[in-house]
């Protein structure tokens, strides 16, 4: 039945809005198509539709992959969008909080090489559980190789180690927390 104003006439949809809704599911088609097997199958997807992304995957840019999508993108509308939507949002979350703490780890790493010690005691009392002896040695080895110009073997070796740090820091915290529950 078609909705009705108060003067008992009918309301069109906007086709306006219409058309913007069909773009934005369009993306989430191509989004989809781009991810990888193991990703696209987190989102529980018909087997029809998954076929359909398995076709316009394999398929180069050209109009018949462009049909594809626009057939997928009638498809996706029986789909559960609002899963699709928040396990994409949740996606997109998780990757800017793995590049947030890969840019701190960065700044630790060329603060630990350009200050020092002074940099160092600020490092260690934020990550108590360090080695100092194996970490001090790594700053050595960075300091000395961007002293001579070598390649950046030992800051990548000195970046893993903060790496493995921080991961153990946020271990032991779970573990902790755990433990007073």
């Amino acid at each position: 039945m078609r909705e009705v104003d108060e003067d008992g006439l009918a309301i069109r949809p906007n086709k306006t809005q219409l058309k913007r809704e069909l773009a934005e599911l369009q993306k989430l088609v191509v989004a989809i198509i781009a991810l990888g097997e193991g990703e696209r199958a987190k989102l529980d997807l018909d087997d029809k539709f998954l076929a359909g992304v398995h076709r316009a995957a394999a398929m180069k840019a050209s109009s018949g992959r462009n049909r594809e999508i626009k057939y997928l993108t009638k498809l996706l509308q029986k789909q559960n969008l609002e899963q699709i939507r928040d396990w994409f949002e949740n996606r997109n979350s998780r990757h800017s909080e793995e590049n947030r703490r890969f840019h701190a780890l960065e700044k630790w790493r060329d603060r630990l090489v350009e200050q020092g010690d002074e940099a160092l005691q600020q490092y260690l009392e934020q990550y108590p559980h360090t080695d100092r002896q194996q970490i001090r040695a790594l700053i050595r080895s960075a300091v000395r190789e961007r002293d001579t110009g070598k390649p950046a073997g030992a800051g990548k070796k000195l970046f893993r180690q903060l790496r493995e740090n921080a991961a153990d820091a946020v271990e032991s915290a779970i573990l902790s927390e755990q433990q007073e529950q």
